[in-house]
């Protein structure tokens, strides 16, 4: 399927097009647009994972979150669920004036490093690999630095 953002993905499309590529649809593909050829590209069947108007309110989630809470992944995976807390910290404290979240300190690095949303997205991609997978330590009860179930991994 095709997924369409405005252009300028930073920390919580970032954590969206993680969520996508691992969890809803492995062989997406994503198209990053300004807004007018964007509302083209989703009446042509393009599906969007962030915000796509702003209403000058403040928002209450993340695009991740709400992605979570459409897909009913949050529900069935608990270490997910966790990452959206993670993604929520990070993204709603920060527009909220708090201090900046480390996780939101590193996609801006990588966001200096990168001179396109595609590398952005990819470069995220382990970032978010290593969130969720500590999130399944967590949630399984393991406190320790070790090795989760061989299979998994996304490498």
């Amino acid at each position: 399927m095709q997924w369409v953002t405005r252009k300028g993905v930073k920390f919580d499309r970032s954590a969206c097009a993680w969520l996508i590529l691992r969890h809803l649809d492995s062989q997406a593909t994503f198209l990053y647009l300004e807004a007018e050829p964007m509302q083209t590209a989703i009446a042509a069947g393009a599906r969007p994972f962030h915000n796509v108007t702003f209403t000058g309110q403040a928002r209450t989630q993340s695009s991740f979150e709400d992605l979570l809470d459409e897909s009913r992944l949050g529900a069935s995976d608990p270490a997910l669920k966790l990452v959206g807390e993670f993604v929520h910290d990070a993204e709603i404290g920060a527009e909220q004036g708090g201090a900046d979240n480390p996780l939101r300190a590193i996609a801006k690095g990588v966001d200096a490093l990168v001179h396109s949303d595609a590398a952005m997205i990819e470069r995220m991609l382990p970032i978010f690999d290593a969130l969720y997978a500590d999130c399944r330590r967590k949630v399984a009860g393991q406190q320790r630095w070790a090795s989760l179930e061989p299979g998994w991994r996304h490498d």
